[in-house]
């Protein structure tokens, strides 16, 4: 390009390149003077409706006009080639500043101050900027910021096409500074924006990214879920009030960051003045508590026997903080994953990205039970409160309420009626059945197949002792899921067994959330997906820390095609309990099969990291690898879920379906005989056996074995509606009257 005149600009020399094109230093001849030219990629505007709307938009957003904004001059299209006629701003950008190391603190907060006031007023004229960056931001002759390249994400990047997550991900060099709701395909506003400033503030002040992995799957997984380094952990001269300012611009959520980007410039001015106490009133950041977690209680008998109650009445106080809708409470799983460990409760509270953090011990002597607890702030690591409760086991209960209610009262969390009637009630228990209970949740928490007959054991001898303990009659319904779901018992028998126990619970309970999810699990394995969808939403509203019914919750919305409300249950449930692998693996099938396929392999490969001893979690990760070409990735994944599935058949099928994709018919042929002889030895689901005729075009044996599947129950007939391996089969008439045989067509 450089010599070339496009219309009456000639271009000089580059001045630097990213996602969106190319851009040069030129010479106006019209008006002589020096202008910036963004040479757009070439296809970017192919269409004319898009090309034409990017005319008319680019001619919007040259009416901005700020000192702190690069004004556009033109747009223009010669010889294919489309383009921008910008403001020139010499100096370089905060990128090429960023080369030399972190900014000085006062130039941090003078330039922060001034991308502020620009990003502030543009917003108030309606314009986002959604690309913002080092890159984006010009430091002009005089020292002073300028950004570059306003509203373009928004012109490039916003058509209606556009598909969550992945697509975002196409904006080069963009994806550390997007917000979680950007990154989702949600709807963003200023406080998105407010998210890339934050982002920008962090890394001028540190020198480091808040976010740096280097693979996109990883880097966008700790945007949605992870959290940055604590700023003055790399910047131990920077300022309390900065840090926490900063903090709160890269807040997940978007009601949790300042309300615009002018109330970031009035604290950083505050700063600059060396005014804390200014600073702190205009963030209006107070040390507000509405997330917590309950670390595991420390045994004090050091009996190793009495593990069950430590646990037992942590999971009990997650129970019951849970229950009030205010407050966002980590669940058991990731808890438990700090049982013994030696770390700062700061550190884990920002790994967990909670508010403040619940410790404390649990003694049982004989028939008396002693607690002590401590609550502490993330953010001062204070304590904020802290006392110790004695009583009479068979009191236990009440003595969990007293718990929760002080801690609603120090953090000043407003309660619903329900909740202060449910803490306030008093419900004395059989002892003796309590503690055969606690022994059923502690060996339920394993998940082996010896662990939950174990577990089903302690449950029924709670029962002989009480028959009218209504959460251990939950604990028989879930075991006999998981007897039918692992293959266990024959699937028919358990789930009966477990249909039973549900409703005896709720007969006894009509309160108890567990019992309405062990009901809803039932009716989604019994072929009620609508009554299991009814008695989820009730169990979540009764107790919404259970984090599996949000999961199958999920699973029920995504296979009646409800995408987004199954994203969103998903996501929910790892906001409560975001260290556990099977959630994430949980994730990334709901986005397998809204067939977002590069978007599940975020949360497949996060899965993996936390326990790589998942069969499951390489299975699905393969299948997204199958769809997306990666063909070689996706072998490696199953020769290791094979390796781990200690015969369970699905990485086996996994192998067959990779076969028929490369176009090894003959392989996958054999693989798939392999299986059904396989049939008369072990349990191979007929429901796989369909799946794998489909993807070689068995058109008449696939209904065939879905008729087996469904005389034998076969779990995975729910994924019938969604399942991309059953595409071959939609157009068939059969295929209709099979979707309504088990209950997948909507009400």
């Amino acid at each position: 390009m450089i010599g070339k005149t496009l219309s009456h600009y000639r271009i000089l020399e580059p001045l630097g390149e990213g996602g969106m094109g190319e851009v040069y230093k030129a010479h106006d001849e019209h008006l002589d003077r020096e202008v910036a030219v963004k040479v757009l990629l070439r296809g970017t505007l192919d269409n004319p409706t898009t090309r034409e709307r990017f005319r008319q938009e680019a001619h919007v957003l040259s009416r901005l006009s700020h000192p702190g904004v690069a004004t556009i001059f033109d747009f223009d299209t010669q010889d294919g080639v489309d383009f921008l006629v910008m403001e020139y701003v010499p100096g370089g950008t905060l990128q090429t500043r960023l080369i030399k190391g972190p900014l000085a603190l006062d130039d941090v907060t003078r330039l922060g101050a001034e991308i502020g006031d620009a990003l502030d007023d543009a917003h108030r004229r309606g314009f986002l900027h959604r690309d913002l960056k080092p890159g984006n931001v010009a430091i002009s002759a005089s020292g002073t910021a300028k950004i570059l390249d306003f509203g373009l994400a928004r012109l490039l990047h916003d058509s209606p096409n556009r598909t969550q997550l992945t697509q975002e991900g196409m904006v080069v060099g963009s994806i550390p500074y997007m917000a979680p709701e950007q990154l989702r395909g949600g709807k963003d506003d200023p406080r998105t924006d407010v998210y890339a400033f934050g982002a920008v503030l962090y890394e001028v002040t540190t020198g480091k990214r808040a976010f740096s992995q280097e693979r996109p799957e990883a880097l966008m997984f700790d945007i949605l879920h992870g959290v940055p380094p604590p700023l003055r952990s790399l910047r131990p001269d920077a300022s309390p009030e900065l840090e926490q300012l900063i903090s709160s611009c890269l807040s997940k959520e978007a009601d949790r960051r300042p309300a615009s980007a002018g109330l970031v410039s009035q604290v950083l001015r505050a700063i600059r003045d060396r005014s804390p106490s200014s600073a702190a009133k205009h963030a209006a950041v107070r040390d507000v508590i509405r997330s917590l977690a309950v670390l595991p209680l420390d045994n004090v008998s050091r009996d190793p026997a009495q593990e069950y109650f430590a646990d037992g009445m942590t999971e009990a106080l997650i129970s019951d903080l849970a229950r009030l809708k205010a407050l966002r409470v980590i669940s058991r799983t990731s808890a438990m994953k700090y049982k013994g460990v030696q770390k700062a409760l700061p550190d884990i509270a920002r790994e967990l990205n909670v508010d403040a953090i619940l410790e404390g011990s649990a003694l049982l002597v004989g028939k008396r039970v002693r607690i002590s607890v401590r609550l502490v702030s993330a953010r001062t690591d204070d304590t904020l409160w802290s006392d110790r409760y004695d009583g009479d086991l068979e009191d236990v209960l009440d003595l969990q309420s007293r718990v929760a209610a002080t801690v609603a009262k120090e953090i000043e969390l407003q309660l619903t009626p329900g909740e202060e009637k449910h803490l306030a009630r008093r419900q004395a228990v059989n002892p003796e059945a309590h503690i055969e209970y606690l022994k059923g949740r502690y060996e339920l928490q394993a998940g082996s197949p010896q662990a939950t007959e174990l577990a089903l054991r302690f449950f029924r001898r709670a029962l002989e002792l009480d028959p009218n303990f209504a959460p251990a009659w939950a604990g028989v319904a879930q075991c006999h899921f998981t007897r039918a779901n692992r293959g266990m018992a024959p699937p028919a028998e358990a789930l009966a067994e477990g249909m039973a126990a549900s409703r005896k619970a709720l007969e006894l309970d009509e309160s108890l959330g567990e019992a309405h999810e062990a009901l809803g699990a039932a009716f989604a394995h019994l072929g009620d997906h609508q009554g299991g969808i009814r008695s989820l939403n009730r169990a979540i509203e009764l107790n919404p820390d259970l984090v599996t019914a949000r999961t199958v919750l999920g699973r029920l919305y995504y296979c009646f095609e409800r995408h987004e409300e199954a994203q969103a249950a998903m996501l929910k449930a790892l906001s409560l309990d975001p260290m556990a692998m099977i959630i994430q693996t949980c994730i990334g099938d709901a986005y397998y099969y809204s067939r977002q396929y590069e978007a599940s392999l975020v949360y497949y490969g996060r899965a993996v990291e936390l326990d790589p001893r998942f069969d499951g979690a390489h299975t699905d990760r393969a299948r997204s690898l199958e769809a997306v070409g990666r063909f070689a990735e996706a072998h490696q994944e199953l020769e290791q879920a094979r390796h781990l599935a200690g015969g369970v058949a699905g990485p086996m099928f996994g192998l067959a379906h990779l076969a028929a994709s490369m176009g090894e018919v003959a392989e996958a042929r054999s693989r798939l005989q392999e299986l059904i002889n396989a049939r008369a030895s072990r349990v191979i689901s007929a429901w796989g056996i369909a799946a794998l005729h489909a993807c070689l075009g068995d058109i008449d044996e696939v209904f065939q074995w879905l008729d087996t599947a469904v005389e034998e129950h076969a779990t995975g007939l729910v994924f019938l509606r969604v399942h991309p391996r059953m595409d071959a089969i939609r157009q068939d008439p059969r295929y209709p009257v099979l979707l309504r045989k088990v209950g997948l067509v909507d009400a």
